[in-house]
């Protein structure tokens, strides 16, 4: 007979894992991602292209521009942006605030880090339709080397589920051509860069 204890995921279960995940290392320069949204019961309901565009003045302060092409089951494209304010405010800790059609932090994003994981809690005001919705987000990012990650969001609305949220984003040449492209908008026919 065989027994399985599930438990939470804690930083601590990562603090020795390699690489180490350093925010402002990852995301300086461009990177493209890729990812889908799945509602609670599993079905995709969105998918997206990102354009990501990450700046540090220092190096605990920096920006992190985030430009998107949404893509819905019927093939309707639509577009958004969010610019995201970073500081390290410890060896392992960092805060963030981000405005955008994408949605608005609401109050401050808390992150952290451990070996190769990172973890970022807040909430977004979420834009559907008209209206909006306070959305908790519990977003985990895992460093697989140096230039890719995985990313995997629950979401949950009032305490209750909404979706899930996987990524996977891969950092570019750091080149002037590919820091000008990500700051474009993704265009629906275009050629995800590599």
């Amino acid at each position: 007979m065989f027994t399985h204890s599930i438990g939470r995921r804690t930083m601590k279960q990562y603090e020795s894992s390699l690489p180490v995940f350093h925010i402002n290392q990852f995301f300086n320069g461009p990177a493209v991602a890729t990812g889908i949204f799945q509602d609670r019961s599993g079905k995709v309901v969105n998918r997206f292209i990102m354009y990501l565009l990450g700046t540090w003045q220092t190096d605990s302060v920096g920006s992190l521009s985030e430009k998107f092409l949404f893509l819905d089951n019927d093939g309707k494209a639509t577009h958004a942006e969010r610019l995201w304010q970073l500081q390290v405010t410890g060896a392992h800790k960092f805060t963030a605030t981000a405005q955008g059609s994408a949605g608005d932090i609401v109050g401050l994003a808390q992150g952290e880090a451990e070996g190769f994981a990172m973890r970022w809690r807040y909430t977004v005001r979420q834009p559907v339709g008209k209206r909006f919705f306070n959305l908790r987000v519990d977003d985990w990012m895992y460093l697989i080397d140096k230039d890719h990650v995985v990313n995997r969001s629950k979401m949950r609305f009032l305490g209750f589920f909404v979706g899930d949220v996987s990524i996977e984003i891969h950092r570019l040449a750091d080149t002037p051509e590919n820091r000008k492209a990500m700051l474009q908008l993704p265009c629906v026919g275009d050629a995800v860069p590599v």
